[in-house]
């Protein structure tokens, strides 16, 4: 901002205030000559006053101005220094006044900060009460949307929605009053890939059957539990081959192809490792389009109406052909299994509904059946054993629940009468006539031990399994541990049903087996007398057969069989399990997965006393291996240790010494080798 400086060219100062009044004040002489000379009007002259005194107010204001930035010598003029103490004191009165104002308007905008604070405050309080009390508020439930079923999800809830037990009984032996089914469906024809099998490094031209029976052993995992096996694989490969050159190959190959072991059918095998990686790599469309051309075959064939209501069928799949696989060491394990076709099948339907199309072109039903007296849609006979085959319901149909249901009756009758039927084998226990004691025996063994009766089987047409009946001097192991006189465990090893391997080590001297007059320890000498001077190969009871045995059953109670004892003592063993765990304080506070938790262990006890197992894998099988092998070593070295201690006891302080530092070294010597 620029100021405009004067100087003084006079030593007088300069009294702007005369000159103002000077300027400003108007005589009457100056009236009279404006009046006379200029003849100016009284208004003129007043206006004129009143621009003087504006010019006066605006000079005054710019004096001040000039003060601020002019300083002034205190020996100049003494009106001079009275006027700038007058501004100066004017100045402070404004800037006091300013100041003041300055203070009052932060004052009352600070005020007004505070309350818009604390109204801002006030009102989040008061919006987090409503949310608070909004969220605490309990919403009306959201309806949820309806599942949408499929079409399985609505044929499984209308089978649900049937009550077989409501229903009205049928005639003796009758099973149903009407059924209609589709059929069974038929595998697809084989389509030949080309790749050919090598014989003595040549590869031989095969026909579409000879391609197809070649292709069945290399699908088959030569590292598998039949090939991988050193006890089924010769089995696998010499009935394999023989069906392959008898069966299936023709006369010209059948001269050249003469030993397996020239046979190479690695590259079959090699193309069907490769469709397998192919298979795993489609897309998701492909695989959903695979679903649902499985379903529509489940939709077809899965499903039959028996007396006007839905069923599922179980096996409505007809078996491929292929290499007849078995269970255990079965004799016939690695036959062809020939494809089932269209004429060898008989259908059993009502006669009043429609017979099924049959699928397969220029072929046609074998036979068709109105027999409602057997519980079977289908029936066939396979070329291994010569058996028939059978398609049924499933599982959670009608016809399983009603043999349920007459199973389990069974065992309800049997329990009212299990007390006289145990005291009645308890007397033949320890009758002097030979029969009577084995009849008792095997009484004890099938209630006590949840054995089957068994039979005799051909062993080269079945697998060699085993029950109480067929029972051989091989199967029992008596004192398994060397433990000695007074010891009475039996180990029992055997095939049962279906080639599982039964193995336990009883002590009949336990109290299990001896408490409210169970006699353990009679049936330990029993079984000791009838194994005496025999063969490993010889029976255990050779003077009781299954039909005796059966017969003598249905002459206590109707109907009683060993599986009535299996299904009595299976029940009771889940029933006092699931008792011990119900009568436990914890058990109101356990949860539904903890209750299934319970019941599954005690389901446990069960397979255990039943010998329901799975079939060990060979991870598994190689693991139980290398544990026995080491659990041998281990009993080895403990008849060592006890032969030790029986010479230590014999001899004198000084051989005690020698002695055992012999021992400690052969010992360690010996753990050494063993181990590795």
């Amino acid at each position: 901002m620029t100021t405009n400086k004067r100087r003084r060219t006079s030593s007088k100062p300069v009294s702007y205030a005369e000159d103002d009044a000077s300027e400003n004040e108007f005589t009457d002489d100056d009236f009279e000559s404006s009046s006379n000379g200029n003849s100016r009007s009284r208004v003129k002259v007043k206006q004129e006053r009143k621009n003087n005194n504006n010019n006066k107010k605006k000079r005054d204001t710019r004096d001040d101005e000039f003060d601020d930035e002019q300083e002034f010598d205190d020996d100049d003029d003494f009106e001079e220094e009275e006027t700038g103490k007058k501004v100066q004191n004017k100045k402070r009165k404004a800037t006091n006044g300013t100041a003041a104002k300055k203070k009052a308007t932060t004052k009352t905008k600070a005020k007004t900060k505070t309350k818009t604070t604390k109204s801002a405050t006030t009102a989040k309080k008061k919006t987090q009460k409503r949310t608070t009390k909004a969220s605490t508020v309990k919403k009306p439930p959201t309806l949820r949307k309806l599942k949408e079923l499929d079409m399985a999800d609505r044929l499984n809830a209308a089978m649900q929605a049937y009550l077989w037990w409501e229903a009205p009984t049928l005639k003796a032996g009758e099973q149903w009053l009407s059924m209609e089914h589709a059929g069974v469906c038929f595998a697809d024809d084989y389509e030949p890939h080309g790749i050919k099998m090598k014989y003595d490094g040549q590869e031989v031209e095969l026909s579409s059957a000879e391609e197809e029976a070649a292709t069945f052993f290399a699908a088959v995992d030569p590292e598998g539990m039949h090939l991988g096996n050193p006890k089924t694989a010769p089995i696998f490969i010499k009935n394999f081959f023989e069906d392959f050159r008898n069966v299936v190959l023709s006369s010209k190959n059948r001269q050249l192809i003469k030993k397996f072991e020239k046979c190479d059918f690695g590259p079959i095998r090699d193309h069907l490792n490769e469709q397998k990686i192919v298979k795993k790599a489609i897309t998701d469309d492909e695989r959903k389009r695979n679903k649902l051309n499985r379903q529509q075959v489940m939709f077809q064939y899965g499903y039959a109406i028996v007396d006007g209501h839905i069923e599922k069928v179980g096996n409505y799949n007809m078996e491929p052909p292929g290499t007849f696989r078995g269970r255990g060491e079965h004799p016939k394990m690695g036959k062809l299994k020939q494809r089932v076709w269209p004429e060898q099948v008989a259908l059993n339907l009502s006669d009043s509904v429609a017979v099924p199309r049959c699928t397969v072109r220029g072929h046609s039903w074998g036979e068709v059946r109105h027999d409602p007296n057997v519980q079977f849609l289908a029936a066939w006979k396979e070329n291994i054993n010569n058996q028939d085959k059978y398609m049924q319901l499933a599982a959670q149909s009608s016809f399983k629940g009603k043999s349920d249901r007459s199973k389990y009756s069974k065992a309800a009758r049997l329990c009212g009468k299990i007390g006289d039927i145990r005291a009645s084998y308890n007397k033949k226990l320890t009758s002097k006539d030979k029969a009577d004691r084995q009849m008792g025996t095997a009484m004890w063994v099938i209630d006590r031990l949840a054995l089957r009766v068994g039979g005799e089987k051909d062993t080269d047409e079945e697998a060699d399994t085993v029950g109480c009946c067929s029972l051989r001097v091989e199967h029992l192991h008596f004192d398994p541990n060397n433990e000695g006189a007074g010891n009475m465990e039996i180990e029992l090893e055997f095939l049962g049903k279906d080639s599982m391997l039964f193995k336990q080590t009883i002590d009949f001297s336990s109290e299990l087996y001896n408490s409210n007059n169970g006699m353990g320890e009679q049936v330990y000498k029993n079984l000791k007398y009838f194994c005496k001077k025999k063969k490993d190969s010889d029976d255990v009871f050779d003077s009781l057969t299954p039909q005796l045995l059966n017969q003598h059953l249905k002459e206590i109670m109707v109907g009683l069989t060993a599986k009535v004892f299996r299904t009595y003592n299976a029940s009771k063993t889940l029933q006092d399990e699931l008792r011990k765990t119900e009568q436990k304080n914890s058990w109101k506070r356990l949860t539904i997965a903890e209750k299934v938790v319970e019941y599954n262990a005690a389901n446990r006890e069960v397979a255990i006393l039943c010998n329901h197992q799975k079939s060990v894998s060979k991870a598994q099988e190689t693991s139980l291996g290398n544990i026995s092998e080491k659990l041998n070593t281990l009993k080895k070295q403990r008849t060592i240790l006890r032969d030790t201690l029986k010479k230590l006891k014999k001899m004198g302080k000084d051989d005690k010494v020698k002695f055992v530092c012999g021992c400690h070294l052969y010992n360690f010597f010996f753990i050494f080798l063993t181990w590795n």
